[in-house]
């Protein structure tokens, strides 16, 4: 990859849409592009204004006779632009052919094709984004839900990367008094013990925060892992048809009829919902079911939240013991289905015999998906679960493993740098402790990033972005 080079892309999905954008950047854009883009009333394209869209005739590279397309082109000179580089944007008709020969033809003129995130990545070298903005815009284009969406924005915008950069700045501040004081103790007054210990403190207070919402924010970004568990027959693949809408599983009077998982994505009141309809759990089974019964368990060790779905009609099972017993320490809502029959089961069964304390239990009749009941009242108890005050909320979470595990490093550092404090370590040993703090978060926003990392980021962005 070389950064001084001019690279081009088509910006957009490919194929048939209203329109195509392809993205050039780089020290050459405007003069490769003036080879094919042919501004109306006898201008150039470096007449044009800068950041506004002109109509232009596109051309065949070298034959200015030949037109491919008639499009709106903006110039973005540096460095007020994407990239921080001058970049030209073409938005021509969409479709399979025009936006390929117009890339073709830039590609002919000089420009280089551009690898995955490279404009995001010169961006980040050029300082218009930091490392975490960079990863909120991933975030941003993978959002399945409302929430997601919303914390990825929040993010983009600045606020993860703001509240990191204000501890760093507060660990930069102390690890410079102590590096002044142990360097010139006739000058410099060490700062107080319990000063110091009470403001690594609140540092770590600052951290703690971010992490603790780290679930919440994973949550926000993938979804919500949801398994419909239960013994067989009791309507799981009809509650998972209900929330769809749509007959995704086959449902029959047979019990056993799911042996394999079944995966699906919605949207809840903001929150995506990963379902995964399990086989059902029971003793007697044969050996085909044995492994999605197996499964099942799996997917309620990795679970978000249980959906446990109790047939009401019939008494409480040993088998529906085994599996209360299963998600006893999962966030789990009871469903007492099957409530449009004559009714065995009550919410105090659950409690009293079933030995669990679940978010909610509800009663549901999922036989027919178009007019399930108590659906509705499920979605609302999940969104009221994840989402509540969150969508409308400028408060950021963390949503990344990477940026966590740098806040954990950044913590550890700072938590030995109290241990050694209380211990009365020299000042010259708490500062090694400070380095590696400031290190840590610095890795968040990338200003003390490794290359491998940075690498591994931008690769996770398509050609053109």
């Amino acid at each position: 990859m070389k950064l001084n080079d001019t690279i081009a892309a088509i910006a957009t999905p490919r194929g048939s849409g209203g329109i195509a954008i392809i993205r050039i950047s780089g020290g050459d854009s405007e003069k490769i592009a003036s080879e094919i883009i042919l501004p109306y009333n006898n201008k150039t394209i470096f007449d044009l204004e800068s950041h506004k869209l002109t109509l232009c005739k596109i051309c065949e590279s070298g034959n200015p006779q030949y037109i491919i397309d008639e499009a709106l082109v903006a110039v973005m000179r540096a460095p007020k632009s994407y990239t921080g580089e001058t970049v030209v944007e073409i938005n021509c008709h969409g479709g399979y052919l025009a936006a390929d020969r117009i890339l073709r033809g830039l590609l002919t003129c000089g420009a280089r094709l551009a690898e995955a995130g490279e404009f995001t990545r010169r961006a980040f070298i050029n300082g218009k984004t930091t490392l975490c903005e960079a990863e909120a815009i991933i975030d941003l284009m993978n959002a399945t839900s409302d929430s997601g969406l919303h914390n990825a924005a929040v993010s983009l915008t600045g606020r993860l990367g703001e509240k990191i950069t204000a501890i760093r700045e507060s660990v930069l501040a102390l690890a410079s008094h102590v590096s002044a004081a142990a360097d010139y103790p006739d000058e410099v007054d060490p700062p107080e013990s319990a000063e110091l210990i009470q403001s690594l403190s609140a540092l770590r207070g600052k951290i703690k925060k971010l992490l603790d919402g780290f679930d919440t924010g994973r949550v926000l970004r993938d979804g919500v892992r949801t398994a419909i568990v239960g013994r067989p027959n009791v309507g799981k693949s009809s509650v998972l048809n209900a929330l769809l809408r749509c007959d995704r599983a086959i449902v029959t009077d047979i019990p056993g009829t799911t042996r394999d998982t079944i995966e699906e994505v919605i949207s809840v009141g903001g929150v995506a919902l990963r379902l995964t309809d399990t086989a059902g759990i029971r003793s007697a089974a044969d050996e085909v079911e044995k492994i999605g019964i197996e499964k099942s368990k799996e997917n309620i060790r990795t679970a978000d939240l249980c959906l446990f779905v109790i047939d009401s009609s019939e008494p409480i099972t040993e088998d529906d013991r085994r599996i209360a017993k299963a998600v006893s320490k999962k966030r789990t809502v009871v469903l007492l289905n099957k409530s449009d029959k004559p009714t065995v089961i009550c919410e105090d069964d659950v409690y009293n015999e079933l030995n669990i304390s679940p978010v909610a239990i509800l009663k549901t009749s999922a036989l027919k998906s178009e007019n399930a009941f108590g659906i509705d009242d499920l979605k609302e108890t999940v969104s009221e679960m994840f989402v509540s005050g969150k969508l409308n909320s400028d408060e950021v979470y963390l949503s990344n493993e990477r940026q966590r595990d740098s806040l954990l490093k950044a913590d550890a550092a700072i938590e030995r740098a109290e241990a050694e404090l209380n211990c009365g370590m020299p000042y010259d040993l708490l500062f090694i402790d400070l380095e590696d703090a400031l290190s840590a978060l610095g890795e968040i926003t990338g200003e003390t990033v490794q290359q491998e990392i940075v690498d591994d980021v931008f690769s996770r962005f398509c050609v053109g972005k």
